[in-house]
């Protein structure tokens, strides 16, 4: 593994997690949303961001999805501390059966005193000490499988348990074959026995450097329109009302918050009647939230947030809040308004909408209508 990891190149893989949450060990986990991300290692570090963003962002993950279950470390982090380090103490536990092949097993330990596994349950955080199990092929060597139990948790944390467990295989890339994850679970239970669970698919895993055009393969769902190279940019004043029709297909059942849409604009954008934007301009954004509700009447909350739109040579920057939007589909026909409502973003120009059914569908021709809001300093292009 010290081999394997000291001769991998930066990488980057698209990491799709779904999280489902149950109350008490009796009951059955409940899918709440689904997460599309980039990941990538780079310098040691594991870095996230937007699948098709320009770039990848250094800033706290929770702070980037903006709430629930989530945690980073089952890219490369683990195996880097677990395998570069000398901070865990292993103990060889003889051999087993693996996913039907034979492995040899070794079992680890960290101390709370040396680990640097970070916990946070928003306001509170701490260091916790865990240990674990790896198994590897007893032929080949490869990690096949490596699972993380945490045993020492600080009381500020409301925390009773944590682990996660990882699932190894080989992949190609440039060059190479190297062990990755190709899958991952975590798993908290709170104080109350509640259980958040987080099941994460890496795919699309490939080299990249920092002067290369990035390239992640296929990402389920239509992609917007191919961007042209704007030479002159254009800043939309707050109070300006405006309509898009999705460019995109959203359908609950396939759809992932931090997927990418489009939109073109219906009616330019006029100020003072001067056209700020013509009609047809293309309008770029991305799925914020996918969020399924249970109870007797189960729903779903959608986020969606656009910022960018282009025509011809010219690049428009802005922030806009949902206004309001056409009556919503269900894939068995139309829903009663009182079956939908829009609900406040969890952040400055996220537009969010709940509709009570257990599946949605978004049409492309779906219209929004969008209100333009002052920028906040983090939003300043």
């Amino acid at each position: 593994m010290e081999q394997n990891l000291a001769r991998l190149p930066n990488y980057t893989c698209i990491q799709t997690i779904e999280r489902s949450r149950r109350r008490g060990p009796s009951r059955r986990f409940e899918l709440s949303d689904t997460l599309r991300l980039e990941v990538a290692l780079a310098g040691g570090k594991e870095l996230f961001a937007w699948p098709g963003a320009q770039k990848f962002e250094e800033r706290d993950l929770m702070e980037m999805v903006g709430g629930g279950t989530i945690g980073n470390g089952e890219f490369a982090l683990h195996a880097r501390t677990l395998f570069l380090t000398n901070v865990p103490r292993f103990t060889y536990a003889g051999e087993e059966t693996c996913n039907g092949r034979r492995a040899v097993r070794y079992d680890f330990s960290v101390p709370r005193m040396r680990s640097g596994y970070r916990i946070r349950v928003p306001p509170n955080e701490g260091v916790v000490g865990y240990h674990g199990t790896f198994w590897a092929d007893a032929e080949t060597l490869d990690l096949m499988r490596l699972k993380i139990v945490v045993d020492d948790i600080p009381p500020n944390l409301p925390l009773a348990g944590a682990s996660d467990t990882l699932e190894y295989r080989r992949v190609r890339i440039g060059e190479g074959d190297f062990l990755l994850p190709g899958s991952g679970e975590l798993v908290m239970v709170d104080l109350a026995g509640n259980e958040n669970r987080n099941r994460a698919q890496f795919s699309a895993c490939r080299q990249y450097t920092g002067q290369s055009t990035l390239s992640f393969g296929e990402i389920p769902g239509e992609q917007p329109p191919v961007r042209q190279t704007p030479v002159s940019e254009i800043r939309l004043p707050p109070g300006l009302v405006f309509d898009l029709a999705l460019n995109t297909e959203i359908d609950s059942a396939t759809a992932a918050a931090g997927d990418p849409v489009s939109a073109v604009l219906t009616k330019s954008i006029r100020e003072n009647k001067q056209v700020l934007v013509p009609k047809g301009a293309v309008f770029f954004g991305r799925l914020t939230r996918m969020e399924r509700r249970g109870g007797p009447q189960p729903g779903i909350a959608v986020g969606l947030q656009f910022d960018l739109a282009e025509f011809g040579t010219s690049r428009v920057f802005f922030a806009a809040n949902l206004d309001d939007m056409q009556n919503v589909l269900a894939p068995r026909g139309a829903l009663m308004a009182s079956a939908w409502r829009i609900e406040p973003g969890r952040r400055p120009g996220e537009g969010c909408f709940y509709v009570r059914t257990p599946r949605l569908r978004l049409a492309r021709g779906h219209r929004t209508t969008w209100r333009t809001i002052p920028f906040t300093e983090q939003e300043k292009p």
